[in-house]
């Protein structure tokens, strides 16, 4: 793709693409409760094809068997659709990516060892790699399980190593600046920063989408991890991104003393405050496991910790992004809810919880209002082992205050004529049992923002 697309030339090609990443700007979900049913979902999860710690059978096995309606395995960099892929078995883990070790693969011939296809190369076992095609075809069941292609762009900067990882979904294709590369892709462009790089993604997975006539869903993964490689600002400048992770697995870093405010929920309304302003797309948030272990899990290395739930009206790739375009999902890492309704005459935004036996719940409406402080102070952040210096903006209280608060199952918010946007929060009384940094410590659900 030379030069630069513009935004009308974006709007078109993702116009052919099912205006997968556009739909839902300014009134998300008016029209998106004509009928369907909420599916889970899970689109941020790894294999041997890349640095996952299970063969693609046995990742997608786990979440079918833990009940998900649909999945994408997003390994990095890399589509799963060369046949003569071939993984040497080794006794012991080794290096990066990971090997595939014994007893994985013990585990995994005990599973499925009828299909499996092994051969024998300088005294070592190797096992083949199935492609995306023969999986979809051993596991996909009409209308109760569907394997949606998926792909982590997975890059870094030469200068100071700053991460950026995007997820997109429903093109069964590398985009062309990580295509045939490593499984992180550095740019060696003199001057390449994060707002470049993110462009980059969208334009090139908007061109993909264009060309191969799908839709498709475009999300920055995990924005604090490694320490806030993400921030606000990048999704601010960058409002074609429509998607972002509320919750992935947290971080090993602590948060700065001088920015305990600087949080997930705090990053996402932060953007949703400036785009306002612009008039951009609100983001969304979604959930992930971002699963790279499946078999004898540590704490910190879980299995349906968050998700997304989608009320579509079809178990389908066109349905399930559909829905999603139009707001119709929420985040969850426990708690699920039986509506989520907004008014868009009234401005109105409803809520009700499937409430869990002896659990209580509280339903927190958060919202920024018109005329809030702009203003940004800066903490930094010292290097230390295992991340480098981070120089943090901190932005004023007013963005993302609670404007109601309601103990119980149901509640609603009306919102006020200054206000920006409003979501909802659902925090349940069951503790997560997850005691990573900026990972919720009870079970919650996350409604998209409306307005």
């Amino acid at each position: 793709m030379n030069g630069q697309m513009t935004r009308r030339d974006m709007m078109r090609a993702m116009g052919a693409a099912g205006m997968g990443m556009w739909a839902g700007c300014s009134t998300a979900g008016a029209g998106a409760r004509a009928g369907g049913r909420w599916y889970r979902g899970n689109l941020h999860m790894h294999t041997y094809w890349s640095d996952g710690r299970a063969l693609p059978e046995q990742a997608i096995d786990t979440y079918k068997r833990l009940g998900y309606d649909f999945i994408g395995l997003s390994d990095h960099n890399v589509f799963a659709d060369d046949a003569a892929c071939w993984r040497t078995v080794e006794d012991k883990e080794k290096g990066w990516p990971p090997v595939v070790t014994r007893p994985i693969f013990d585990a995994y011939m005990k599973a499925f060892g009828a299909e499996a296809e092994t051969r024998t190369a300088a005294g070592k076992t190797e096992v083949r790699l199935k492609t995306y095609e023969e999986m979809r075809r051993r596991f996909e069941a009409p209308g109760s399980f569907l394997l949606m292609p998926a792909i982590e762009i997975t890059q870094h900067l030469k200068t100071d190593g700053v991460q950026v990882h995007m997820n997109y979904v429903n093109l069964p294709e590398v985009i062309p600046f990580v295509k045939g590369g490593p499984l992180n892709r550095r740019d060696d462009e003199e001057g390449a920063d994060v707002n470049g790089l993110i462009r980059r993604d969208v334009q090139e997975v908007a061109a993909l989408a264009a060309r191969l006539r799908r839709r498709t869903m475009l999300t920055l993964n995990h924005p604090q991890w490694i320490y806030w490689d993400i921030q606000p600002q990048h999704l601010i400048e960058n409002a074609d991104v429509r998607f972002f992770e509320i919750c992935n697995g947290g971080s090993a870093f602590a948060p700065h003393p001088d920015a305990l405010s600087v949080t997930n929920d705090r990053f996402w309304d932060t953007v949703n405050a400036f785009r306002c302003l612009k008039g951009a797309p609100l983001l969304y948030g979604v959930g992930s496991d971002d699963t790279h272990h499946y078999i004898n899990c540590t704490p910190d290395q879980r299995l349906a910790d968050a998700w997304i739930m989608v009320r579509s009206a079809a178990l389908n790739a066109d349905a399930l992004l559909a829905a999603m375009d139009a707001g119709d999902c929420y985040a969850s890492t426990g708690v699920l809810l039986d509506d989520v309704a907004f008014d868009p005459s009234s401005r109105t935004l409803r809520v009700s919880v499937q409430p869990a036996p002896g659990t209580t719940y509280r339903i927190r409406f958060i919202t920024t209002r018109r005329g809030f402080d702009t203003g940004v102070r800066s903490v930094h952040c010292p290097a230390v082992k295992g991340r480098g210096a981070r120089t943090l903006p901190v932005y004023a209280d007013d963005i993302g205050r609670t404007a109601k608060l309601v103990e119980g199952t149901e509640a609603s918010y009306r919102m006020a004529a200054d206000d920006l946007y409003v979501r909802a929060k659902i925090e349940s009384s069951v503790p997560s049992g997850y005691t990573r940094h900026f990972h919720p410590d009870v079970q919650v659900a996350w409604t998209q923002p409306w307005r």
